[in-house]
């Protein structure tokens, strides 16, 4: 996400399309967020109530956009308490915008050391908005105002009290589709050089065979500047010094998180989407 002196626009259509899908029927479809309505402004949030202003909202969404924004929430939170579970001890939320799972998962977190890393204006109304409706910001959430263009990130981050030598996993949702790939490369070898073997990095991207293939999101100071060719995946991730541990395609998406209990499928995902769940080696 390109960050600007601004809340990010993509970071509130995020949102809005996360609490969309808390309103819908069949409950393995629900992102399950229920904070993501508190970041939307009054007047996303007043159509939301009825069924039929529902139902014209996703009819205006590009074709699985929605899907894939539910597919997304539910992975990266399954990443995240696996994650827990096994022993990582700090999370840092790289371009965090409206995320949630650091408040609605919180009974989970306790123990964990959350690093949300945002530009300063996005992270002041998010901060501004939980305040607002009272949801509890717990003291194990530092907040790491970043300007991803001029900011050396790592130096912040230590600032707020991260340690290298801890089993950390980074969250990357979202974020990459904006960046250059030599910013790409740039940022995971930040990672691979201030942590320790093991810690992992989760992020989504898509696959091209050309720039051509890059989606043309209709948002000038967001336009979508990254991909990796879909034969190129693995080589991509070993040069930069990280393993494969799970690679979810469009497909995979569908069936694990899009798959109702009738066995028909809630929606498409466009097939160049992907999530990478990748180690440091």
């Amino acid at each position: 996400m390109k960050m600007e002196e601004r809340a990010s626009e993509t970071a509130m259509i995020t949102a809005s399309l996360r609490a969309l899908s808390n309103y819908e029927e069949e409950e393995r479809i629900r992102s399950n967020d229920n904070i993501a309505e508190c970041f939307l402004p009054e007047e996303r949030k007043t159509v939301l109530k009825e069924k039929r202003e529902r139902e014209k909202i996703k009819a205006q969404i590009p074709k699985g956009l929605y899907e894939y924004v539910i597919s997304r929430t539910k992975y990266i939170d399954r990443v995240l308490l696996d994650a827990v579970k096994n022993d990582t001890v700090q999370v840092v939320f790289l371009g965090a915008g409206y995320d949630s799972r650091a408040y609605r998962l919180n009974a989970l977190l306790r123990n964990t050391k959350i690093f949300e890393v945002d530009a300063k204006p996005t992270q002041e109304y998010k901060i501004s908005l939980l305040h607002k409706f009272g949801i509890e910001i717990s003291k194990n959430i530092r907040y790491v105002a970043v300007n991803f263009e001029k900011d050396e990130l790592f130096k912040k981050i230590y600032e707020s009290g991260y340690d290298a030598q801890e089993k950390t996993l980074f969250i990357w949702e979202g974020v990459t589709f904006y960046l250059s790939e030599r910013t790409v490369i740039k940022t995971m070898k930040k990672i691979r050089e201030n942590t320790i073997i093991g810690s992992r990095v989760c992020f989504d991207f898509q696959t091209i065979s050309s720039e051509s293939d890059l989606i043309n999101t209709g948002i000038k100071e967001e336009e979508i500047k990254f991909g990796i060719e879909t034969d190129k995946i693995e080589s991509f991730v070993s040069e930069n010094g990280y393993a494969i541990v799970e690679h979810i395609n469009s497909t995979d998406m569908e069936k694990e998180f899009l798959t109702l209990e009738n066995g028909n499928l809630f929606g498409k995902i466009m097939p160049i989407m992907n999530f990478l769940l990748i180690e440091l080696k």
